[in-house]
């Protein structure tokens, strides 16, 4: 190896290195390759290595796009179209030489000269030893001069990046787009046009790929108004819900007998198109009877919306009257049940009488830290079943609640069923 772009070496030089390494010319290619290290001032900084599997592999041979994302105050991920990768700098036991048209056995000649000495007779080890000591101080004279090729080193490396599968990092996509919600047209004059953002912009700033993005936009029921991604405000959101559920009465419809055309019909002049056909595919699915396309309201859905407004008009609800009150607010034929309330209401039954109030996992901090301490000072101890709503968005393939709770919760016994607790405790 050489430092410095300038400096070269003779046949001569390399000769004598090899008589000085005990090896024989013989046994070797008739190409030297000198590596040289670039001088400081033209180090390529610039360049990173990253190791990657052969799913990332195979997107690059393929041509498409490996994106890096994250502000200052996050730590990156690599996005492919789908995917999300976690990125960690690791360091190498030993430093990695990038050089660019390294010459390699075929290319030297290599491999001839290898099947050449596999036809000598053999030898023991030892006597092979002895052979090329022998060897190193035969004269070389005579011989082809031998060919030197100058590498230069572009960079020296003693890190790279890891890169491991990873859950996209969503959190930050309501709160973009939570300034700007949608109230109804007469509002729309409160918000800042400024602050809209579409699909591209929401791309580039959310640590998400493309498809997992479009998974979680509507997910939280995001809808596209004339180009920009809004929410519904909470009550603009009831309003339309209730106009599209007054039809089912109205037409004397089946539940699962929903008619699309009508109800966008008869609600074009209330409703946004946009907003219309967006709360639709939200609280709909597809019902076929006699061969004909009919939808029906996911029951679920209706009944879990129509308790979240029944809990937000109050602070703490006797549930007896919360269950018939929500009971009574559905639509004829569809059933309530305690269940739909995971995750956006508490129930207190160690109070007399029973008590109810709204609680929604959108509203707790992002930090699981944070959020495990609000928990625990909202409510003293959880069972799996009403905590898992509330940490389960912390949940991996190798860490699911189970193991969550373990780890940032105190488990106990009460009455027979297993309840966790904060894991220090005054």
């Amino acid at each position: 190896m050489e430092n410095g772009e300038n400096e070269t070496r003779t046949p001569e030089d390399v000769r004598k290195i090899i008589k000085t390494a005990k090896l024989h010319e013989s046994e070797l290619t008739e190409v030297s390759q000198i590596l040289r290290f670039p001088p400081q001032n033209k180090e390529n900084d610039n360049l990173r290595l990253m190791l990657l599997d052969d799913v990332l592999l195979k997107e690059i041979e393929a041509g498409n796009q490996l994106i890096f994302k994250g502000d200052s105050e996050e730590s990156v991920v690599l996005c492919t179209e789908n995917k999300t990768y976690d990125v960690k700098e690791a360091e190498t036991s030993n430093s990695l030489l990038l050089l660019p048209d390294l010459l390699f056995s075929a290319s030297t000649g290599l491999d001839e000269t290898i099947q050449n000495n596999s036809m000598e007779d053999s030898d023991t080890s030892l006597d092979k030893s002895n052979s090329s000591l022998n060897k190193s101080t035969d004269s070389d004279e005579g011989r082809t001069p031998r060919r030197i090729e100058h590498k230069d080193i572009v960079n020296t490396f003693f890190t790279y990046y890891e890169l491991k599968p990873c859950k996209p990092r969503l959190s930050k996509l309501r709160k973009l787009l939570e300034s700007t919600k949608y109230q109804g047209p007469e509002l729309e004059y409160t918000v800042n046009k400024t602050e809209l953002l579409n699909h591209e912009s929401l791309l580039d700033q959310v640590q998400a790929s493309r498809a997992e993005l479009d998974e979680e936009l509507e997910r939280i029921q995001a809808i596209n108004i004339e180009g920009y991604y809004r929410l519904l405000e909470f009550d603009y959101e009831f309003r339309v819900l209730s106009y599209m559920l007054d039809l089912i009465e109205e037409n004397s419809w089946p539940l699962n007998k929903i008619s699309k055309e009508v109800t966008l019909e008869s609600l074009k002049d209330l409703v946004p198109e946009p907003i219309l056909e967006g709360m639709f595919r939200f609280y709909t699915k597809k019902s076929v009877l006699e061969d004909t396309q009919y939808y029906e309201y996911k029951e679920d859905k209706v009944c879990r919306f129509l308790a979240r407004v029944l809990l937000k008009s109050a602070g703490k609800f006797n549930l007896a009257e919360f269950l018939q009150a929500w009971s009574d607010s559905v639509p004829e034929g569809m059933t309530t049940d305690e269940s739909l309330l995971a995750g956006y209401a508490i129930i207190d039954r160690n109070s007399s009488p029973n008590l109810i109030w709204g609680f929604t996992e959108t509203d707790l901090p992002d930090e699981i830290n944070e959020r495990f301490k609000v928990l625990f000072q909202t409510k003293a101890k959880w069972t799996v079943d009403e905590i898992s709503p509330y940490v389960q968005c912390y949940a991996t393939e190798k860490l699911n609640v189970n193991a969550l709770l373990t780890k940032y919760a105190r488990a106990s016994t009460q009455d027979g069923v297993r309840v966790f607790s904060a894991k220090h405790m005054k």
